[in-house]
């Protein structure tokens, strides 16, 4: 269930993130805010983005406050849904470009968007995700709109190749005026201040969490006569699925009571095959295929190690999912992972297959000793490190600081963008934000905003699911439309 666990306090030296940077952030909620989540990933889409937006609503319904969500849709999953706790999405008819991100002219969304800022009285905006175009589309629309702006960063990025290159001028552009900006490590953080030239002042860490009560050990489920390493991760190159392919045979040759489960789909899962099938590795090599998420933890239950091979991370969930499912962890030393948990519960490596082979041949040999701790003793630990309901609390003083600053009127935002982004990109997207205030002033004309009608609450202070439900405390998803997009 959303929002389980403790306040998150009990946090170990290595493993804590401090509370949010700026130290100007009031330390209690002093009113209820109107919240609009944006962005391209969302369910029935499943991963540590669209998990950390759900969790994150909940705990801010929980709180008080309204939140609503928006993302494009998925299938036949369009207009708008509603899911626990009266959590309403927004699924909008836009078209998917690529990797589940919408294409987009920056123009075309702006009447949705601006009906559904209006209808649901949003005051502020927290898109999500470098990746989703979406989000970056909501940020400047809303800033156009006077509304204050937020955005979570979940990635990192590198600054050498030309695809990052493009995608980091993109976010200096989007963030250039955004009031807040979040990043879940101080790796990120760092990636971020220097990816889009940010004050760092305005950049805060709160790390992502999980949800204890899903993610529980279970050591009958695993066969002690054999040391099971479990690795669940997309199969592409950025989570290393190449020093996988090294690792199965090194450690399969030379640990005859060696098993390898792996889930995830991806397009590297083809080397893993031509590596079970070159080594006769079928009956101690399982590939699950894609998972969703509730069986992940049925999963990791089944192993003795985790092995994370990520080239790059900002935080990596994976790694405090299989923690607190009580397995010992062995990962790559790359990005934010260091930051993550304890070194007592983590051994980390190198990003190469005689590093990662080492430091997997040291957890099998403290297995095979008996000086691993119990699986029950390392969740208990886990378990008070990052929980949902910190995270939301510390989202609450980003939101407060922003909604006690002034937007930029349209003359110093064209300053912001011509003197921030450069002579080139900064004269371009100053143009595009004059093209967007005319069409806003003429969608304005055309329907004014004294005439779209005021949504009904679901969630919030005055919030018609609450009033409606109030003894609900069991876990509900209504995949049935209850309301239409007028």
């Amino acid at each position: 269930m959303a929002c389980s666990g403790g306040g998150g306090h009990g946090q170990p030296s290595s493993a804590i993130l401090s509370p949010v940077t700026p130290g100007s952030l009031s330390t209690s909620r002093t009113r209820a805010h109107s919240i609009c989540m944006v962005s391209d990933f969302f369910y029935p889409n499943m991963g540590g983005v669209e998990s950390h937006i759900y969790q994150l609503s909940q705990c801010l319904i929980e709180r008080g406050h309204k939140v609503i969500i928006v993302t494009h849709a998925y299938g036949n999953r369009k207009g708008i849904r509603y899911l626990t706790n009266g959590l309403k999405v927004y699924y909008l008819p836009l078209k998917v470009m690529y990797n589940q991100s919408t294409a987009t002219t920056l123009f075309h969304s702006l009447p949705l968007l601006r009906y559904i800022f209006v209808r649901e009285r949003v005051t502020i905006i927290h898109s999500h995700s470098s990746f989703s175009a979406m989000a970056h589309d909501a940020l400047f629309h809303a800033k156009t709109m006077g509304l204050q702006t937020v955005f979570t960063d979940h990635s990192l990025f590198g600054f050498a190749d030309v695809s990052s290159v493009l995608t980091n001028k993109l976010l200096t552009v989007s963030l250039c005026d955004t009031n807040h900006i979040i990043c879940v490590s101080y790796t990120s953080k760092e990636n971020t201040v220097l990816r889009a030239a940010l004050n760092p002042e305005i950049v805060s860490v709160i790390p992502n969490a999980v949800d204890p009560t899903d993610f529980t050990p279970d050591p009958f489920r695993r066969h002690d006569s054999v040391i099971t390493i479990v690795v669940v991760s997309r199969l592409v190159y950025r989570k290393g699925t190449d020093l996988l392919s090294g690792i199965i045979p090194e450690l399969c040759q030379k640990y005859p009571d060696l098993n390898f489960i792996i889930g995830g789909e991806g397009p590297k899962r083809i080397i893993l095959e031509e590596v079970r099938e070159r080594y006769q590795l079928h009956d101690r090599v399982r590939l699950l295929g894609a998972l969703e998420h509730k069986d992940v933890r049925n999963v990791l239950v089944q192993g003795h190690i985790f092995l994370n091979t990520s080239l790059t991370e900002a935080f990596c969930m994976a790694i405090v999912e299989a923690a607190s499912c009580g397995l010992q962890v062995v990962s790559t030393r790359v990005g934010g992972i260091p930051e993550v948990l304890p070194e007592d519960l983590i051994i980390l490596c190198e990003p190469s297959v005689k590093s990662l082979c080492k430091g997997l041949e040291k957890a099998i040999l403290q297995q095979k000793s008996g000086a691993l701790p119990a699986p029950e003793n390392i969740h208990n630990i886990v378990k008070t490190f990052y929980t949902w309901r910190n995270v939301a609390e510390r989202t609450e003083k980003v939101y407060e600081r922003v909604s006690g600053e002034a937007v930029l009127p349209m003359d110093k935002r064209l300053d912001r963008l011509i003197s921030h982004c450069g002579p080139v990109t900064g004269y371009i997207f100053a143009f595009l934000a004059v093209l967007d205030y005319l069409l806003l002033v003429f969608l304005r004309w055309m329907t004014p905003d004294s005439i779209i009608d005021v949504a009904m609450d679901a969630t919030g202070p005055s919030g018609a699911w609450t009033h409606q439900n109030p003894d609900t405390t069991q876990r509900v998803e209504n995949d049935e439309v209850l309301d239409t997009p007028r």
